[in-house]
């Protein structure tokens, strides 16, 4: 009986020594991408006002850069409000940036006009389209903070304007930045306007960083956790004399 009552002791023991080395590691990763974000983004906006280049490393555009580090940096910022765990937030930055990555280029692909069909069943299933329902898997990942979402109204503001800014670029053809001299044709009423690629690459950039800005706006917190927020921000600043408390005050002779 003494056999095994040590028996269970040593797997609790070691399942919790498990759980604790894999939060560890979990925190160490998170604060690692947390600062890796935040550099990303200020090198980035740097080297793209610095260089007047659109493209960035790996031939991705610099705005795409600066938006995957957005999504993952305010995600965690406001889950981290709302008092999240560590581990928590991590998983769910983590898997909403990747998220949000994969459905902007499903919504990318089957927005060229020939495309169409192949996004309506049963024309989806075949073989050249697997990769497609491999991307819209991967975007269910964001499901992982599904109880932490709250839809606001600043949710649906950007994810309107998203819709109105891509519906717009498909109406005038759907111009591509890549090749500026090439309009794809559209089974929809085309705007006629001259030198439309000239918008390919903002309306690239706008609304995929729309896309991203709303799933960071899925975890607004209330406003008073952001009243809290704000609050221990200021007292925080204020200890280490970054900020004047408002209570001295000079006298003019």
């Amino acid at each position: 009986m003494q056999a095994l009552n040590d028996l269970l002791v040593n797997c609790r023991l070691l399942g919790y020594l498990r759980k604790l080395t894999l939060n560890v590691v979990m925190t160490f990763l998170h604060y690692v991408i947390l600062v890796s974000a935040v550099c990303l983004i200020a090198y980035s906006l740097f080297m793209w006002v610095a260089t007047g280049d659109v493209w960035g490393l790996g031939g991705v555009f610099w705005s795409s850069w600066i938006t995957f580090g957005t999504v993952y940096l305010g995600i965690a910022i406001f889950l981290r409000i709302s008092g999240v765990s560590v581990a928590e937030r991590f998983i769910i930055s983590l898997t909403s940036m990747v998220s949000m990555i994969w459905l902007f280029e499903i919504l990318y692909h089957f927005s060229f006009w020939n495309s169409w069909n192949y996004g309506i069943f049963p024309y989806f299933l075949l073989e050249s389209n697997n990769i497609f329902l491999i991307y819209g898997l991967i975007s269910l990942a964001a499901l992982s903070g599904y109880k932490y979402m709250k839809p606001n109204r600043w949710f649906w503001i950007v994810l309107l304007a998203m819709a109105i800014l891509w519906v717009f670029w498909i109406t005038i053809g759907f111009p591509q930045f890549e090749f500026p001299n090439v309009l794809f044709d559209s089974a929809l009423p085309r705007i006629v306007i001259d030198n439309p690629h000239v918008f390919a690459f903002p309306l690239n950039a706008i609304t995929k960083f729309l896309l991203g800005l709303a799933y960071v706006l899925f975890y607004l917190p209330s406003r008073k956790k952001l009243a809290e927020a704000k609050s221990s921000l200021r007292n925080f600043l204020m200890q280490r004399g970054v900020l004047d408390d408002g209570s001295s005050s000079t006298t003019w002779n």
